[in-house]
């Protein structure tokens, strides 16, 4: 039996902690979520294969007069000039050419891809992008790939310029690269000296990259705009190919989709809305590379960080396209059960500039319980908020100890670097 001392002091201090309790959970109150716009989500992969297969297709007459029109165009079938020209212009003034074109970017014959490439370019039909991106990928001969990095260019897609300034180092794409190079930033309105040095040309050629990236969207004066069912017809064959188990489908849509710059942001937000989760989070990691450049999908976004499924996902790209709009979202997360949601939104945060939510980050960071996700997330958007020590010294530390995930670290070190620069 307890003495009657002792359980008094037993029942004062049990007292003084609930209240001190009470107290710091007076001072510390928790943040309200705000309502999120309602998830409606529906069967979105027939959808996506009925889009696919709504590309026209030339009846069989038009198909033989255009494949004769190729044949003659790409050099395959031999004609005198003035038959070579006239065949030539009737195929770039048809509104099928892609049906001929497309195909050609893949022929065995060198030769005949690069003269594919530069009529594609010259063809202004910007739905051949989704080929010439897919080429992009794939060739293997150094002097095909700046013809296709050019009709990228003719077409108002940028994503192809930096192959054009590695070209440069090349002595047998030099020259070749150069012209082009000159002609894509002269259509962007560069001023440039009548003989330019490689050193300038590949700095201006950057500065267009750099804009593409951020923004989606060319400088080129007079930009071609994409014919919208053929497109939308395109992607969603690409956007369909999460359904299956094979990887270089996938790989080869995120490879399109990441360099469509904002021409792809209509059908990736469309398939936000699928009921099938493995259709959600690809377009969700695209729309977050795309960055900035996918801010019209920030609407279509938010009602996904309701989703156990894709929620984390939704936070990084929110993040990622500047959507400081998501914030009063955003903050309440941080109190969020789920590990990988409160490393992904510690991310975020300083990504949109959040100085109000730097103590919040802080806490994070100093407490010692949390995980290491989530500890290292705040260390990093402390850092994007400004300098900080304590943050520094711990992503260093990491980096010292080699106790956390190597390519993880890496990514968020450059990003900071990228920052400062």
């Amino acid at each position: 039996m307890k003495h009657p001392l002792i359980a008094t002091i037993t029942a004062i201090g049990v007292g003084m902690l609930t209240t001190s309790c009470q107290r710091e959970a007076e001072a510390k109150p928790r943040l309200e979520r705000p309502a999120l716009p309602e998830l409606q989500l529906r069967p979105m992969l027939e959808e996506l294969r009925t889009l696919a297969g709504s590309l026209p297709v030339p009846d069989d007459k038009t198909q033989r007069t255009l494949q004769e029109y190729a044949d003659i165009s790409l050099g395959i079938i031999e004609a005198d000039t003035r038959t070579a020209n006239r065949v030539q212009r009737a195929l770039l003034e048809h509104q099928d050419a892609w049906f001929v074109l497309e195909p050609a970017l893949a022929h065995e014959l060198p030769a005949v891809r690069q003269r594919a490439a530069w009529l594609c370019g010259d063809s202004q039909q910007t739905v051949l992008q989704v080929p010439l991106l897919l080429r992009l990928k794939y060739e293997l001969d150094p002097a095909t790939v700046i013809w296709v990095a050019d009709a990228l260019a003719k077409l108002g897609n940028d994503s192809g310029l930096m192959w054009l300034a590695a070209a440069f180092a090349r002595p047998e794409t030099a020259n070749q690269a150069g012209q082009m190079a000159m002609r894509a930033l002269t259509n962007r309105d560069i001023t440039l000296p009548a003989e330019p040095k490689w050193a300038e040309l590949s700095r201006q050629l950057k500065i267009q990259a750099d804009n593409w990236r951020q923004r989606g969207v060319s400088a080129r004066l007079e930009t071609p705009q994409p014919d919208a069912p053929s497109l939308r017809a395109r992607l969603a064959r690409q956007l369909q190919t999460p359904e299956g188990t094979q990887l270089r489908p996938v790989d080869d849509a995120r490879f399109i989709l990441t360099r469509l710059g904002a021409a792809g942001v209509p059908m990736l937000t469309r398939t936000l809305q699928a009921e099938e989760h493995y259709l959600r989070t690809m377009p969700l990691q695209i729309l977050a590379e795309l960055g900035a450049a996918a801010t019209d999908a920030t609407g279509a976004i938010l009602p996904l960080l309701s989703d156990p499924l894709t929620a984390s996902y939704a936070v990084r790209a929110l993040g990622e396209i500047g959507a400081t709009s998501a914030l009063p979202h955003l903050r309440p997360l941080l109190e969020d059960p789920d590990t990988e949601l409160r490393a992904a939104t510690t991310q975020a945060i300083g990504l949109l500039g959040d100085t109000d939510s730097a103590p919040l980050l802080e806490a994070r960071l100093q407490d010692p319980n949390e995980s290491m996700d989530v500890r290292v997330g705040a260390a990093f958007g402390l850092l994007c908020l400004g300098e900080h020590p304590s943050a520094s010294a711990y992503l260093a530390a990491r980096e010292a100890e080699e106790d956390y995930h190597g390519p993880t670290l890496t990514r968020l070190l450059e990003r900071l670097a990228s920052r400062d620069d």
